[in-house]
């Protein structure tokens, strides 16, 4: 039976963490898949996400600026941009295993599940190593509505070969609205089926409604309250239906929210504690319950399902598996909508400043200011949460163009405990929407 010093399973950017991280310090290492090598991030999220944005935001940008100096129909080739994302994803599985192998780290394909507090089942193969790491990721949950079989995933989404004339999306969060972006400008009627009132939970509902505004005027249906009753066969194509519209699409497409993919790894018979966010760990990412295991990434019931969250975890969980003793942190994670146009957020937001008498949250609409005109977009705002007491911005949200480069600055000054007075005394340059912390701040 194969052992390791170090047996991973998961090969996405936290376990691929792990794994150069571990086999460098000298470990026997094994990363363990049962799909191709490389992960959700840049085989079926992420990065082809951005690739086909890019097509996006030239149609978008481009139809902003009709009648301010840009005439003639710009428009997408679908298959050509598809094949344009497949130079990105293609090689990524390959290129992963060739590089784990440099390492000397040891790839094994197949579905694997524990057996004991020390043994995997890998296929018909047997391994056991002195610490495991789980790094498994996220899954589409399941949306338990008759018609399920009917709903496709984001991952279906981002292998069509072509692209139908009507989509709905089920779901109000982040992969809708930036699947619904990319449909709508590649030429699609795209529609948003929510379940309650307020889309994109965990962003700053004021932001969040001015951008659902935004797509209704590009022609982007955003329905709420309409939680999604079943999915219907029709002679011309689907049904979405709730408790008062019946719509009539071509493909329905999952946006509705993702769970940590455990499922088949049976952590019981390991003795591993899980929730429904994850793998129970502590701070240092090691499991409550088997001191043999540790969990990272979508897999973990801890931190944001952030792609650069996993990369971070994975450093801690390395060290800790080499000796060390240090905890992951949670403050100061940006997130971004890449949306039209984008949003992000860091830190604290309003909802939460409202109900402590310490904070105080100041909205800013940035719908008229040079840096979201000058492109033709007619949405944009911001918020700042700030300690009354000491200063310090402990949140920000943004809305419009280029807020997810910008935000990357108030995850500084949140992660530093930068005071607003200190960001006045900054010199940005202009015109860019960084030059805009100037108002933000109230410097001038």
């Amino acid at each position: 039976m194969p052992h390791f010093d170090v047996a991973i399973i998961g090969s996405g950017a936290s376990g691929q963490t792990v794994a150069a991280e571990c086999a460098k310090a000298g470990k026997s290492v094994a990363v363990i898949d049962r799909r191709p090598y490389g992960g959700t991030c840049s085989l079926r999220g992420c990065v082809p996400k951005k690739v086909l944005l890019a097509g996006a935001e030239a149609i978008g940008r481009s139809a902003m600026l009709v009648g301010k100096g840009v005439s003639g129909a710009c428009s997408i080739d679908w298959p050509e941009l598809m094949a344009f994302k497949r130079s990105y994803t293609d090689p990524v599985p390959a290129r992963t295993e060739h590089w784990m192998r440099e390492l000397g780290i040891e790839t094994i394909h197949g579905p694997t599940t524990f057996v004991s507090e020390g043994e995997l089942r890998v296929g018909d193969t047997s391994i056991t190593a002195d610490a495991f790491v789980v790094a498994t990721g996220a899954r589409p949950m399941e949306l338990g509505i008759e018609g399920e079989e009917y709903v496709n995933t984001s991952e279906d989404f981002l292998g069509l070969e072509s692209l139908p004339a009507r989509i709905a999306f089920i779901g109000g969060g982040y992969i809708s609205f930036e699947f619904a972006a990319i449909a709508h400008h590649a030429g699609a009627q795209a529609t948003i089926v929510h379940r309650s009132a307020q889309v994109l939970k965990g962003f700053d509902p004021t932001l969040a409604g001015m951008l659902a505004e935004r797509y209704s005027s590009l022609g982007i249906d955003v329905l709420t309250d309409a939680p999604v009753k079943r999915v219907e066969k029709s002679e011309g194509g689907l049904i979405v239906v709730t408790p008062t519209a019946r719509i009539e699409t071509d493909l329905v497409v999952h946006g509705a929210g993702r769970v940590p993919d455990l499922q088949e790894l049976d952590l019981s018979a390991a003795g591993i504690e899980q929730s429904r966010r994850g793998v129970t760990v502590d701070r240092r990412l090691r499991s409550t319950s088997n001191p043999k295991v540790w969990a990272i990434g979508d897999a973990a019931a801890i931190g944001m399902p952030l792609t650069p969250v996993a990369g971070a975890q994975g450093e801690v969980a390395a060290a800790n598996i080499l000796g060390g003793d240090e905890e992951f942190d949670t403050a100061a994670t940006p997130s971004v909508i890449f949306s039209d146009p984008p949003m992000a957020r860091v830190g604290v937001d309003a909802d939460f400043a409202e109900s402590d008498d310490n904070l105080e949250s100041r909205f800013f609409d940035m719908s008229g200011w040079f840096t979201q005109t000058r492109v033709g977009n007619d949405t944009g705002g911001a918020v700042l949460v700030i300690d009354k007491q000491s200063d310090t911005i402990v949140g920000a949200h943004l809305l419009g163009v280029d807020a997810d480069e910008v935000i990357n600055v108030f995850t500084l000054a949140v992660k530093f405990g930068l005071t607003v007075a200190q960001l006045k005394t900054v010199t940005w340059s202009y015109p860019s929407l960084a030059y805009e912390i100037n108002y933000l701040t109230g410097r001038y």
